[in-house]
């Protein structure tokens, strides 16, 4: 028979009380929190670090816990006031050395986290609440890496991108490589290369050391438009303290790009500043020259910067209707030479009803159907900094016509079809990890649905099962893993696109059977605009998209600046145009370049930032400009 007066193996950790004779603890077992209080008898009052005693099993036994083994309170006594609490786990027992026969003292120390912030820390783990800020941040960030506390270092994660600005974004970069916060670094140096000039007067700039300096300088991305700038950064970098780093001044200066440096610039501020006269002295590779002209020109000439590009991918020709595997992009700029369509490296594969999306930098290109119309489980990822592609894991099913979505650093994979049968599971990539987890079921089929995330959390919309379609709308939480029903569209459709910008999604194009009596012909339907604060949906003036005809296709909608980039068969009613623009601030569309690969349809579209120096090179190689280059 068994008695409650069986005891049960325990370690005391926590406390808000500073008597240990009468403790009000918490008790862990596995994922379950039971708050509860106990005594201990007057002989215990003074115990010492790492002594033993016995608590009855009424402790355990009002937190409905069926006791086992036997029971071991280890009391903690620091010079601090202590802090204790109670953890039951069966990994308890093999993971606590008691002490030793000699009296020497057994203990764990957590170097690196104080009392104030392990305070805040154990609040967090029994409430769910924490006050993070700039001053305790980084303290919160180590000790939640030190503890394994998944879900505070997401939690600091958020509050670290709330805080990228000029004055400390370089700082941020480094302590997200640190802690390998991989999202915070990604945004940390994406501030950098898009605010370089403002950073560049900022003091942390100032007081970097001359490796770092170097580092930063090399980065292709640098949003200057000229690379005076780049020069204008490094004078102030050695005027801030000259007498140490002229020593630096050679080797910092060969990250910058002289061959973008203006001859006449050059020469002005020799005549002005003593230290630009220095540096020319000192580093032979200057020009003071008028640059050379023509091809040659070309050939050295090597722009900073980036430009947001809309990418094209897979999808089929539009004569023989087969797969393939090209890859191009465009700028939508408004010089003229750089809205043509650059080739940039294929696929190592055809692909068609793919699924394309950008993250981190980076292309990724998942699923899909190949030239024997089989259903893919592949994917491959695009670096534009090479202009390479590279193979990724499998996913856990094969998949075409499936949504995906990228919050943080993280591939949703959703839907879609395997050939046999309709979908409705969902999986996750980590791309820093590379690892596939398997993620919650759809609570609905959506086939040929559309996906968007916004806030970060996912966004289902439209598709349709079985010859019905819908106009239904569900959202889904990573954090509570939990799908929402929100307001429905205005109307149901399947085929169409979505993309969630700051607190709004747009949805774009689709098709739906007509309302009257000619049941059986589609139209294309209306645009819709949702925002997170009003909570419903609304219909932007498409008068300039498309005619209202199945004759449209939309392929993809590309957010880049202040604008959403729509792509596809555009039906205008006399002619067909294949990328149109629209304005967020006004709400129109504006027709931006009827140039389209004509002999390509039902391509994947993403927008990917590329270095323009890698865009120059490629467009010389390809003949975009009056004068060709060769390839080397």
């Amino acid at each position: 028979m068994y008695h409650h007066t069986t005891q049960v193996s325990l370690t005391l950790l926590y406390t808000h009380s500073h008597s240990v004779s009468a403790a009000h603890c918490v008790l862990q077992v596995g994922n379950r929190m039971k708050s509860l209080s106990f005594t201990i008898s007057p002989s215990h009052e003074n115990l010492g670090f790492g002594d033993l005693f016995v608590i009855t099993s009424d402790v355990y036994g009002r937190a409905g816990i069926e006791p086992t083994s036997s029971t071991v309170l280890v009391c903690s006594v620091t010079t601090r006031p202590p802090f204790l609490c109670l953890s039951l786990c069966s990994l308890t027992k093999l993971n606590y050395n008691p002490p030793k026969d000699d009296g020497s003292t057994y203990k764990i120390e957590l170097e690196g986290i104080s009392v104030d912030i392990m305070k805040e820390i154990l609040d967090y783990i029994f409430s769910g609440q924490i006050r993070l800020n700039e001053e305790t941040i980084q303290d919160v960030v180590q000790a939640a890496d030190l503890l394994l506390l998944t879900d505070l270092k997401t939690l600091c994660c958020e509050f670290l991108e709330g805080c990228i600005a000029a004055e400390n974004c370089i700082g941020i970069r480094d302590f997200a490589l640190h802690y390998c916060l991989h999202h915070v670094h990604y945004l940390a140096s994406e501030y950098l290369e898009t605010h370089f000039r403002d950073v560049s007067s900022t003091e942390e700039f100032l007081e970097l050391t001359p490796q770092k300096l170097k580092e930063v300088l090399s980065m292709e991305k640098l949003n200057v438009g000229n690379e005076r700038y780049v020069f204008e950064a490094v004078i102030r970098w050695i005027s801030h303290d000259s007498e140490s780093r002229k020593v630096h001044m050679k080797d910092v200066m060969s990250a910058v790009w002289v061959s973008g440096l203006d001859a006449a610039y050059l020469r002005e501020q020799m005549m002005s500043e003593p230290l630009v006269r220095e540096i020319v002295k000192e580093c032979n590779n200057i020009p003071l020259t008028p640059p050379q002209q023509g091809e040659a020109m070309l050939a050295s000439f090597k722009p900073r910067g980036y430009s947001e590009c809309i990418v094209t991918v897979g999808g089929e020709e539009r004569v023989s209707r087969k797969p393939t595997s090209v890859m191009r992009c465009m700028c939508p700029l408004y010089d003229p030479n750089r809205q043509l369509w650059i080739e940039l490296a294929p696929m190592s594969i055809p692909r068609i009803n793919h699924g394309v999306l950008s993250a981190e930098g980076f292309l990724f290109v998942l699923g899909g159907q190949d030239e024997n119309k089989g259903t893919l489980s592949s994917g491959e990822k695009y670096d534009p900094d090479t202009n390479s592609w590279s193979s990724l894991p499998p996913m856990n099913e094969a998949r075409h016509n499936f949504g995906v979505v990228e919050i943080d650093g993280i591939l949703y994979i959703l839907g879609g079809e395997d050939g046999e049968r309709e979908l409705i599971s969902m999986e996750s990539y980590d791309i820093y990890s590379r690892t596939w987890t398997k993620q919650p079921d759809l609570t609905m089929v959506r086939k040929i649905g559309c996906y968007a995330a916004m806030k970060k959390k996912i966004y289902a919309m439209g598709g349709g099962s079985y010859g019905k379609l819908f106009e239904s709308v569900e959202c889904y939480d990573p954090r509570t893993q939990q799908w929402t029903a929100i307001c429905p569209l205005k109307e149901r459709r399947f085929g169409a696109v979505a993309c969630g910008v700051a607190s709004e999604l747009y949805v774009f194009g689709g098709v739906r059977s007509r309302d009257d009596s000619q049941a059986s012909e589609m139209v294309t339907c209306k645009s819709e605009f949702y925002h997170d604060e009003f909570k419903r949906w609304i219909y932007l003036n498409d008068q300039n998209l498309c005619i209202p005809t199945s004759s449209s296709f939309v392929y993809g909608a590309v957010p880049i600046g202040a604008s959403i980039y729509v792509i596809g068969d555009l039906d205008t009613g006399t002619n067909y145009d294949y990328v149109r623009e629209f304005k967020r601030s006004t709400g129109t569309w504006q027709r931006t370049k009827p140039l389209f690969p004509s002999d390509l349809r039902r391509t994947g579209c993403a927008a990917l930032r590329i270095a323009n120096c890698k865009l120059f090179r490629l467009q010389l190689q390809q003949g975009l400009f009056r004068i060709r280059v060769p390839s080397p």
